[in-house]
């Protein structure tokens, strides 16, 4: 046989394998098409047989919102949203503002890598920042008179080292203000701090905790736990990226699809249904063919097989007792009741222009260093409210805006004040400190969660109680089944994410997984 020979056979040789290759592909594909095919239909009519009446998720916030996602991806699209507000987005609250759209809720998105906001949107949005971790804030006393403020970032460099290294501990023991206090008295012996005036870092420790108080929502962090705290993850990168002039409601396109593809677009919002307040949910865990009963406010009634509650912890605090019948299990009543919720309070002013910049120089806050008789003024003149104000800080994107931010104890009492009130208030703490006459604000916003009935607070903290309880998260979490081992009864929101409590991306991922484990059953 010549080689031409030999080469035209191999060549077909080749050429078979090669088109039996291609051939088994198509097969692989043609059956994962209908494998596809079958489970949609399976889950449709596994959920149908079982299910005449919808899902039913409680709340539209990022849990109830992302819930629905997970489940209508997979098919399961018999799904109703009881939303108590006139609005959707539950703890996310957008609002235009000034020229743009400022956050009363979740405003930041905290970190990069571990964050599965951030990371649903990284490609396809451009995000702003706050520079809380590349600059200092101008620091002022109460009085007016002014500070060292070389000697007060040498103490705040050292103060945040320590809180760092709180996060890092493997063993920890007490709560965050005394390991902090402890740390910091063996720092105040170092060559760095040794020749500052005792008063000041006395009044640097106070406006530490203030801000740590802040950032958590704690009335105080001898309330937080330090074991709980390093339970909990941390997803790392910047930890203020900011949504520019769109608000964090711009979220919400991509947990619909609407973004970056609108031709994937899942119309979660026609699901929902406004202003209506849950008021009892009846569940029955030993008959496996009844449903779940909700009953509203406004006397509106469902029935479903599955209910995931979404709303706050605060909410689950106050109403846990009249909500369920029968009532929940005794380890998550113990958690509801020991594990921290608290508030935070927000004052958005808006000026004709920015008084706080000075010759260009770049300004990122004022924050405030109360002296005795200056809080003695304050809760004599019914402004006591103020002594917990964390600070005053710019907003990104918005160049005539400050916001005003507070934390701890007395939000009742700001929440309860007027807006006249609250805007003299915060200019009378401004020219105080700064000891001149400034331009008044010629708008204002504010919050108001605690008072608000259907949130209560604003997010969760691992406290004190919790580690006594040795209950956590994932006791608010557990789900409860009935007698055929189907999830009736499930719970999301920031508070049941074990590893980011207290953060939008928990929420998020609570809700992935409360929809998950519906799935889960019908799979």
């Amino acid at each position: 046989m010549c080689v031409a020979d030999n080469d035209q056979c191999h060549y077909q040789n080749n050429n078979s394998r090669c088109m039996g290759i291609t051939r088994y592909k198509e097969v692989i594909q043609l059956l994962l098409t209908h494998f596809k095919v079958y489970r949609s239909l399976f889950l449709q009519l596994s959920t149908a047989s079982d299910m005449d009446n919808p899902i039913i998720i409680i709340g539209s916030g990022l849990s109830g919102f992302a819930a629905a996602r997970r489940l209508m991806d997979n098919d399961i699209n018999n799904i109703v949203i009881l939303e108590a507000e006139n609005r959707i987005g539950g703890r996310i609250n957008s609002v235009r503002f000034s020229d743009g759209i400022i956050d009363l809720g979740a405003q930041w998105v905290h970190g990069q890598k571990n964050n599965l906001i951030y990371e649903m949107t990284r490609n396809n949005f451009d995000f702003g920042t706050t520079p809380f971790e590349e600059m200092y804030s101008t620091f002022v006393l109460t009085n007016g008179t002014k500070t060292d403020q070389k000697d007060i970032r040498k103490i705040v460099d050292v103060a945040y080292k320590i809180i760092d290294d709180i996060d890092d501990l493997e063993d920890p023991q007490g709560s965050i203000g005394e390991t902090f206090n402890k740390k910091f008295d063996k720092a105040l012996k170092s060559s760095k701090l040794k020749n500052i005036e005792p008063s000041v870092i006395e009044l640097m420790k106070e406006n530490i905790e203030r801000n740590y108080n802040g950032y958590t929502a704690s009335n105080s962090w001898y309330d937080l736990s330090a074991k709980k705290n390093s339970e909990e993850g941390k997803a790392s990168g910047n930890q203020y990226l900011t949504w520019k002039k769109q608000g964090f409601k711009t979220f919400f396109n991509f947990l619909t699809k609407k973004a970056p593809n609108p031709a994937q677009y899942l119309n979660i919002e026609s699901k929902v249904q406004l202003n209506k307040k849950v008021t009892n949910i009846k569940y029955n865990t030993k008959d496996e063919t009844s449903n779940v009963a909700v009953t509203c406010s406004d006397g509106s009634s469902y029935s479903a097989k599955h209910v995931i509650f979404t709303p706050s912890l605060g909410v689950l605090k106050k109403y846990h007792e009249s909500l369920f019948s029968p009532a929940l299990p005794q380890q998550k009543i113990l958690a509801i009741k020991n594990y921290g919720f608290g508030t935070v309070g927000k004052v958005f002013l808006e000026f004709e222009h920015p008084f706080w910049l000075e010759q260009g120089k770049p300004f990122l806050a004022y924050e405030f260093l109360w002296l005795e008789q200056d809080k003695k003024e304050a809760k004599s003149t019914n402004r006591e409210w103020m002594i917990n104000i964390t600070g005053i800080y710019v907003v990104d994107q918005f160049p005539n805006l400050l916001e005003v931010f507070l934390g701890g104890s007395n939000l009742n009492e700001f929440e309860t004040f007027s807006d006249s009130k609250i805007t003299e208030d915060c200019m009378w703490l401004l020219e105080k400190s700064l000891s001149k006459s400034l331009p008044k604000p010629k708008a204002m916003t504010r919050t108001k969660w605690l008072t608000n009935d259907n949130f209560l607070g604003a997010y969760s903290y691992g406290s004190m109680d919790a580690e006594k309880a040795n209950i956590g998260p994932k006791d608010i979490a557990e789900s409860i089944l009935n007698a055929d081992e189907s999830p009736i009864l499930l719970f999301a929101g920031e508070a049941t994410d074990e590893k980011y409590p207290s953060m939008a991306h928990g929420a998020v991922r609570s809700g992935f997984r409360a929809a998950d484990e519906i799935v889960k059953f019908y799979e």
